[in-house]
């Protein structure tokens, strides 16, 4: 068990040792060894919202929507490494090569392409409301809460086609939170406010099944391999392990907090979760 002021959101290196949390007391963000709980040198990053990670280790995008800035952070020195202006970031996601990042804008209806090597951006409309961006494969798949859909685009920002979710008076505007396999098999997308997740074949668009989600859900994680996702229960204090490829809930992971964030360590043995409300970071076998 680690101790944070009030975590927030978290990301693990790609080896599991460190566990890069959201201070939402100090506005920082600290490295911790996941091990012993030494600390690095935090990075200044007020209001952090979420964190994202790439794939290699090398960078670390916190965004705020309050600040409306995306902080990018060296992990290995913790020191920031350029602030990028965006209006209302909902979400981060980075293309599998690390070639480039992608920004949600939820209230400016966007999508911020970010040439990582470079540092160029270019801005896409993608609709209204976009609330959750991934990447995997050769396309991006962001969540446009107004119209109940997910855009599919290609790594550029086009977009070459949707997936329609289920719809009633009472889901419009809901943000849409999304997960997918890494070979694009299979897409999630967790609706909070309806309970549901929806699994879904992106080529066709069909709809494959609707798993029950507890009320107060609101954070969907994927395993590195896509072979789980996990769906974090705010309300009920427990983490819900879904099997994707069955498409079927496999096992509870009892918290006894109210979790701010999960991830999984690499080699899928453990799940690294933050408990605001005990001001601490836990790391719990699988």
């Amino acid at each position: 068990m680690l101790t944070v002021h009030a975590p927030g959101d978290l990301a693990l290196s790609p080896d599991g040792r460190t566990a890069y949390v959201v201070d939402r007391t100090d506005g920082v963000v600290r490295a911790l060894d996941t091990a012993d709980g030494r600390e690095r040198l935090p990075a200044d990053a007020p209001f952090t919202d979420a964190l994202t990670a790439d794939h290699g280790g090398t960078r670390l995008f916190a965004f705020s929507r309050s600040a409306g800035a995306v902080t990018e952070i060296d992990p290995r020195s913790m020191a920031v490494v350029t602030r990028i202006s965006a209006d209302d970031p909902v979400a981060v996601a980075v293309a599998p090569d690390d070639s480039r990042a992608y920004v949600a804008s939820g209230r400016g209806g966007s999508l911020t392409i970010i040439e990582l090597a470079s540092g160029s951006a270019v801005v896409r409309p993608v609709g209204a409301l976009p609330s959750d961006v991934v990447a995997a494969g050769g396309h991006v798949y962001v969540a446009l809460a107004a119209d109940r859909r997910i855009a599919v685009l290609s790594p550029d920002g086009v977009e070459t086609g949707e997936v329609r979710l289920p719809t009633s008076a009472v889901t419009r505007d809901n943000p849409v939170r999304l997960g997918v396999t890494p070979d694009e098999s299979t897409l999630l997308a967790l609706d909070p406010v309806r309970s549901e997740l929806y699994v879904i074949d992106p080529r066709s668009s069909q709809l494959l099944s609707t798993l029950g989600a507890a009320a107060g859900e609101s954070t969907l994680r994927m395993s590195a391999d896509g072979a789980r996702a996990y769906v974090v229960a705010t309300t009920a204090g427990e983490i819900a392990v879904i099997d994707v490829r069955r498409r079927v809930q496999v096992a509870t992971v009892p918290l006894g907090c109210g979790p701010g964030g999960i991830a999984e360590a690499s080699d899928g043995r453990a799940l690294v979760a933050t408990c605001p409300a005990q001001d601490t970071v836990v790391v719990t076998a699988r």
